[in-house]
Protein backbone atom coordinates (compact mmCIF):
# COMPACT_ATOMS: atom_id res chain seq x y z
CA UNK A 1 0.00 0.00 0.00
CA UNK A 2 2.74 1.93 0.57
CA UNK A 3 4.44 1.61 -2.73
CA UNK A 4 1.20 2.33 -4.34
CA UNK A 5 0.54 5.83 -1.94
CA UNK A 6 4.51 6.94 -2.94
CA UNK A 7 3.56 6.50 -6.99
CA UNK A 8 0.47 8.03 -6.84
CA UNK A 9 1.95 10.92 -5.01
CA UNK A 10 4.71 11.67 -7.26
CA UNK A 11 2.13 11.52 -10.33
CA UNK A 12 0.53 14.56 -8.56
CA UNK A 13 3.64 15.83 -7.86
CA UNK A 14 4.48 15.76 -11.44
CA UNK A 15 1.46 16.80 -13.08
CA UNK A 16 0.62 15.73 -16.19
CA UNK A 17 2.58 12.59 -17.11
CA UNK A 18 2.69 12.21 -20.67
CA UNK A 19 3.96 9.38 -22.91
CA UNK A 20 5.41 10.25 -26.04
CA UNK A 21 6.42 8.01 -29.14
CA UNK A 22 9.41 10.26 -29.67
CA UNK A 23 10.10 12.42 -32.57
CA UNK A 24 9.28 10.69 -35.94
CA UNK A 25 10.53 12.30 -39.41
CA UNK A 26 7.80 12.43 -41.81
CA UNK A 27 10.24 13.25 -45.05
CA UNK A 28 10.75 16.61 -46.13
CA UNK A 29 11.80 18.49 -43.14
CA UNK A 30 8.60 17.48 -41.25
CA UNK A 31 8.11 15.64 -37.75
CA UNK A 32 5.66 13.89 -36.29
CA UNK A 33 5.00 13.36 -32.09
CA UNK A 34 1.75 11.58 -30.62
CA UNK A 35 2.03 11.36 -26.71
CA UNK A 36 -0.96 10.15 -24.52
CA UNK A 37 -1.77 10.80 -20.97
CA UNK A 38 -0.74 8.25 -18.60
CA UNK A 39 -2.98 9.40 -15.77
CA UNK A 40 -6.51 9.34 -16.82
CA UNK A 41 -7.81 11.99 -16.26
CA UNK A 42 -5.66 14.09 -18.02
CA UNK A 43 -6.83 17.00 -20.69
CA UNK A 44 -5.59 16.69 -24.52
CA UNK A 45 -4.58 20.21 -24.12
CA UNK A 46 -1.91 19.21 -20.92
CA UNK A 47 -0.64 16.32 -24.20
CA UNK A 48 -0.62 19.28 -26.51
CA UNK A 49 1.79 21.19 -24.46
CA UNK A 50 4.23 18.53 -23.19
CA UNK A 51 4.60 17.96 -27.29
CA UNK A 52 5.23 21.01 -28.09
CA UNK A 53 7.93 21.77 -25.22
CA UNK A 54 9.35 17.91 -26.94
CA UNK A 55 9.17 19.21 -30.00
CA UNK A 56 10.41 22.62 -29.17
CA UNK A 57 13.68 20.76 -27.83
CA UNK A 58 14.41 19.02 -30.50
CA UNK A 59 14.45 22.06 -32.90
CA UNK A 60 16.73 23.81 -30.35
CA UNK A 61 19.55 20.96 -30.16
CA UNK A 62 19.11 21.25 -34.20
CA UNK A 63 19.94 25.09 -33.17
CA UNK A 64 16.61 26.06 -34.87
CA UNK A 65 13.14 27.03 -33.88
CA UNK A 66 10.18 25.23 -34.04
CA UNK A 67 7.98 26.20 -37.01
CA UNK A 68 5.12 25.05 -39.54
CA UNK A 69 3.15 23.52 -36.01
CA UNK A 70 0.06 21.22 -36.83
CA UNK A 71 -1.79 19.66 -33.78
CA UNK A 72 -4.78 17.61 -33.23
CA UNK A 73 -6.02 16.00 -29.98
CA UNK A 74 -8.95 14.08 -28.30
CA UNK A 75 -10.28 13.83 -24.64
CA UNK A 76 -10.37 10.93 -22.20
CA UNK A 77 -13.47 8.66 -22.62
CA UNK A 78 -14.79 5.48 -20.71
CA UNK A 79 -12.28 3.37 -22.21
CA UNK A 80 -9.41 5.87 -23.83
CA UNK A 81 -6.97 8.41 -22.45
CA UNK A 82 -6.31 12.35 -23.61
CA UNK A 83 -3.33 12.17 -26.42
CA UNK A 84 -2.66 14.53 -29.07
CA UNK A 85 -0.66 14.57 -32.16
CA UNK A 86 1.73 17.13 -33.28
CA UNK A 87 3.16 17.77 -36.65
CA UNK A 88 5.71 20.48 -37.25
CA UNK A 89 8.90 21.88 -38.73
CA UNK A 90 12.46 23.25 -37.89
CA UNK A 91 14.08 26.40 -39.21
Amino acid sequence: MKKLTAAMALVFLGGCATSSTGVAPLGDGQYMLHGTDLTGWGASADVRAALLKEAGQHCAKQGKELTGVQIAGAEAGWVSFASAEVRFRCK
